[in-house]
């Protein structure tokens, strides 16, 4: 298969796709619990996977995530009534319950037509303060495991915002540890991202690894540390999760999910096995100088004419994500504040296909080297996942319990320079190397 028609693979996740197939096969994130707070409140309108849903909790509290229009006249649910029972069309009297089913037509004297009836609806269950989704069919597998998922409130939280590109550009940026001694370290004061050590802005053209695991690949980066070495293992778990390592916060990792082949939703999880989340951290957050970005909750028009409510960030391509060139005082020779905001700026306006509105890369026209086997393992590892029905049947499989994803990233000095040895020596400190496949 030719390049071009891989990226196309890889890149469209609607229904009928074989990415959308992989992303329909595990549990994904939808919305935070907070979008619907309380019994009654308003719906909250969201996309994903090209198609465009609404999220509800009912008058009698329970959670429903269905079609954005009513069956009817495909008028949009949004402007209904909540009620006890589920959404009701303003239109014309319409009511579906959680699981799409039509219980009332105020406009027909016929009732029996209303057995007839279902919208497409999707199981939702909430977990972790976060609405999670699942949108394949038959049995879902269990939630994720991820090492936050049971923590206590104080000790973990969870972030979303929209990232205005395909979903492979923010995914591959995870996995991309040269660039953070390059977009994220001043030259000027050699100050670098807080979630990485001094040797960062040292060693800028760190030894990079990548070893496949059960359901990702191990992205190592190592890096001369003095006498030793500054190695760095992030995690990729299929489809779209990363696990990040950092020197002085708790860690944390984000999920890319796709809301169709233009946009896609940036989460980000951080997470203290030990105790509360450090004030340190949450003020940074809270300044858009890590992630989440300064950013907006509100209704927000797509470039493919959705509308969808979320955070929204206050930099964008729109306006040059507020650059501010030659700014000594950030920490990234770029002049854009806050990490996320460095990244979007990179990955959202990269040369693209032409016909994508800019969204999607054209990766036929890259230069890559060493530096990128990570990305190029990554972008392997999906095609190889949905390659067959028997291969997509193997994931399925891996992750039936969620352990799979049960996995911690590593940030740490140490003496060995070789990788396997390294692994070897860490092998209780991360899960995946036990998994280890080549």
């Amino acid at each position: 298969m030719a390049l071009a028609d891989r990226i196309d693979v890889l890149s469209k996740t609607g229904p009928g796709t074989k990415t959308g197939a992989l992303f329909r096969s595990v549990w994904l994130p939808a919305l935070l619990a907070s979008q619907l707070p309380t019994p009654g409140c308003a719906p909250v309108r969201i996309k994903l996977l090209g198609e465009e849903l609404l999220a509800f909790r009912s008058g009698n509290g329970e959670l429903g995530i269905v079609q954005a229009t009513c069956a009817h006249r495909l008028a949009p649910l949004y402007y209904g009534q909540i009620e006890n029972e589920g959404v009701r069309c303003s239109y014309h009297g319409w009511l579906y319950d959680k699981t799409g089913q039509c219980r009332e037509m105020l406009n027909e004297t016929d009732k029996t037509i209303c057995a007839k009836v279902k919208i497409k609806a999707y199981q939702c269950v909430e977990k972790a303060d976060i609405i999670w989704i699942y949108m394949g069919e038959g049995e879902p597998p269990a939630l994720p495991k991820f090492p936050w998922m049971d923590l206590p409130k104080e000790q973990r939280n969870a972030t979303v915002w929209l990232q205005e590109s395909n979903w492979l550009q923010g995914i591959e940026g995870e996995l991309d540890s040269s660039h953070v001694s390059i977009l994220h370290t001043n030259p000027a004061t050699m100050a670098t991202s807080p979630v990485h050590q001094h040797y960062s802005s040292k060693d800028l053209s760190p030894k990079i690894f990548a070893k496949d695991t059960s359901i990702g690949v191990l992205g190592i980066a190592r890096r001369n540390a003095d006498a030793n070495f500054y190695w760095r293992v992030s995690q990729f778990m299929l489809p779209a999760y990363s696990s990040i390592p950092s020197a002085n916060f708790p860690v944390g990792g984000r999920g890319y999910i796709p809301i169709d082949d233009y946009n896609c939703y940036t989460w980000d999880f951080n997470y203290d096995l030990k105790g509360p989340l450090p004030q340190a951290l949450l003020d940074m957050q809270a300044k858009g100088l890590v992630f989440p970005p300064e950013s907006n909750y509100k209704p927000y028009k797509l470039n493919t004419g959705s509308i969808i409510d979320t955070w929204i960030p206050v930099r964008t391509v729109a306006n040059d994500y507020l650059i501010n060139r030659g700014d000594e005082t950030l920490a990234s020779p770029s002049g854009i504040l806050g990490l996320n905001d460095q990244d979007r700026a990179m990955q959202e306006t990269m040369l693209a296909i032409e016909g994508t509105d800019g969204r999607i890369t054209n990766r036929s026209q890259e230069f890559l080297v060493a530096a990128d086997i990570v990305i190029v393992r990554m972008r392997r590892r999906v095609l190889l996942a949905m390659e067959t029905d028997a291969a997509l049947a193997r994931f399925r499989e891996a992750i039936e319990d969620g352990s799979a994803y049960n996995v911690e990233p590593l940030d740490i000095v140490a003496e060995q320079s070789e990788v396997n040895a390294f692994l070897e020596r860490f092998n209780d400190r991360l899960i995946a190397p036990r998994q280890v496949a080549n």
